[in-house]
């Protein structure tokens, strides 16, 4: 029997639960506390059982523009000796779907494609889930399956989908030891800053022309701090995300 769904959080994962779910015939709300007006992101390394989720959706990997990657290589980042590689081009073979990399924003733009066109080619496929941006929730009856928004207005459903992210508001209703602080997230200690560059910027680069005679190949170049005793959490990686 079809289900009332309300999937809290439009990002790769609550997007693809909404397509999941509306591919199964039932009704899909989506709430998104932000407006979606400065999506950035950047490159995501897709391993061949993250795409055959994907593929199992309908996902387009070419309206995405994502990339095959051919390796998998490590380098000492002070002398860029490589310390180690993995061949990933035969990741079709044995493992049924390839290894890519894709922009995060093409990524989450197709999963929109899936949840929100009115494709009727798909046979079983219920209509297109409702996406409402700029919706904050801000308390939720898991019981009741009640979300209410900050404008004090209240939508139930049969089933609620918790997907928003590191604060998210659904997971203390359900999960009662946070409120007494033993399942809260525990800071690492560790940050990352990512950034892209478009290729075409970099043709008449004297540095990125040299760089590309010792990037082994098309692939995930990791280039490690092998002074730093725990080496491994301290590394640049570089790889390309769009055809």
């Amino acid at each position: 029997m079809p289900l009332r769904v309300i999937v809290v959080g439009a990002g790769i994962a609550g997007l693809c639960a909404a397509v999941a779910l509306r591919q199964h015939g039932h009704s899909v709300t989506i709430f998104e506390k932000s407006k979606f007006a400065t999506e950035v992101g950047a490159a995501i390394a897709l391993s061949p059982n993250g795409v055959l989720v994907l593929q199992g959706l309908g996902f387009s990997f070419q309206n995405a523009r994502a990339q095959s990657q051919d390796v998998w290589e490590s380098l000492d980042g002070r002398t860029l000796e490589r310390l180690a590689y993995t061949e990933v081009t035969d990741a079709q073979e044995r493992f049924g779907a390839p290894f890519l990399a894709i922009h995060r924003v093409d990524l989450h733009t197709e999963l929109l494609r899936l949840a929100l066109d009115d494709d009727q080619e798909r046979g079983s496929c219920s209509p297109p889930a409702a996406l409402h941006l700029n919706c904050r929730i801000v308390a939720v009856q898991p019981e009741q399956g009640t979300v209410q928004l900050e404008d004090g207005s209240l939508h139930h459903a049969d089933l609620v989908v918790a997907a928003d992210g590191l604060r998210s508001v659904i997971r203390p209703a359900v999960v009662s030891r946070e409120k007494e602080g033993e399942a809260m997230p525990i800071p690492s200690g560790m940050s990352a800053f990512r950034f892209l560059v478009p290729t075409a910027s970099l043709k008449h680069d004297a540095v990125y022309e040299r760089a590309k005679k010792w990037k082994y190949a098309r692939g995930v170049t990791v280039m490690a701090d092998t002074q730093d005793p725990d080496f491994k959490d301290r590394h640049i990686v570089w790889y390309a995300c769009q055809e």
